[in-house]
């Protein structure tokens, strides 16, 4: 509201400027147009054109700004109600096969710096304004590292190669629990706000009965990292990414299997976790496009 009024202030006040151009111009009409002392039919509309085209460059600019975190609002008005948060539960393996290198592009990265480098980017596209970060750290059992906060600098910290393994007791790889983790963290939430993101190499799933998550989560994705075809020796056994146990994961949990080993989450995953309402996408792109063009 504030941009168009701005933007029709500068329109007003090009009129007005045109005017009193005009008023000048008219004293010397004959030397600028000739015995007539007028000019062509089509010079009448340019005071016009030229306000709304100072105005729409204005326009488009304030939206620029507006678009890239600026705002004319004071700060107590643009704090984020509860039910437009959406909280991400990030489920991270730091069990040893996950230093293993046989990731990325090139499989010239360790597991585990895939599985940071995978994160990083979805949480720098999701933005932490309406984002409630939760990250917890599994191996055969699971603990939360950090819970429910919108500090960019912390997950920042936690992703860039804290040692979280050296927290855990040396076993075998447990994802069940860092279901039943993520569900005692989001069993307070309200329905279908929350997005469970399991990222590992996989393991055999436990013999013990499947954990169940709350309907806080509405997505679940669980996120494969490691070459799946070619292992790696690690403790007298060949480790590969175990897309079999993965992907029967996300199935127990109504989620989908991601082989995230060479590519990053797509936009369509994204947005389902996001919680985002795909026409707001298109009109934020529509005002971004527009702005452009004025």
């Amino acid at each position: 509201m504030v941009t168009w009024g701005i933007a029709i202030a500068v329109f007003v006040l090009g009129l007005l400027a045109e005017w009193l151009h005009a008023r000048r111009t008219k004293r010397i009409a004959y030397l600028a147009f000739g015995p007539s002392a007028k000019p062509r039919r089509w010079v009448s509309g340019v005071p016009v054109l030229r306000s709304l085209s100072l105005a729409a460059v204005v326009w488009g600019l304030l939206i620029l700004r507006d678009l890239h975190g600026g705002s004319w609002m004071p700060e107590s008005s643009l704090a984020v109600q509860d039910e437009e948060i959406h909280h991400v539960v990030i489920a991270l393996d730091v069990s040893p096969s996950m230093l293993l290198t046989d990731a990325g592009a090139d499989g010239r990265q360790s597991r585990a710096e895939r599985a940071r480098d995978v994160l990083r980017s979805t949480i720098e596209r999701l933005g932490m304004k309406r984002t409630r970060i939760s990250i917890v750290a599994f191996y055969g059992k699971a603990r939360p590292v950090v819970v429910d906060t919108s500090d960019g600098e912390v997950v920042s910290n936690i992703l860039n190669g804290l040692p979280l393994e050296h927290a855990f007791v040396p076993g075998k790889t447990n994802m069940y629990e860092a279901v039943k983790s993520a569900a005692t963290i989001g069993k307070t939430w309200r329905d279908s706000s929350a997005t469970l993101l399991l990222i590992s190499d996989g393991d055999t799933l436990p013999t013990e009965k499947q954990p169940t998550l709350p309907g806080s989560f509405g997505n679940v994705r669980v996120l494969g990292v490691g070459d799946p075809h070619q292992g790696q020796w690690i403790d007298d056994h060949s480790s590969r990414q175990d897309e079999r146990s993965l992907k029967q994961l996300a199935l127990q949990l109504n989620g989908d299997y991601v082989n995230a080993n060479r590519k990053h989450l797509s936009s369509d995953d994204l947005g389902k976790i996001a919680g985002l309402v795909p026409e707001a996408q298109h009109t934020d792109l529509g005002q971004r496009e527009w702005a452009i063009f004025s």
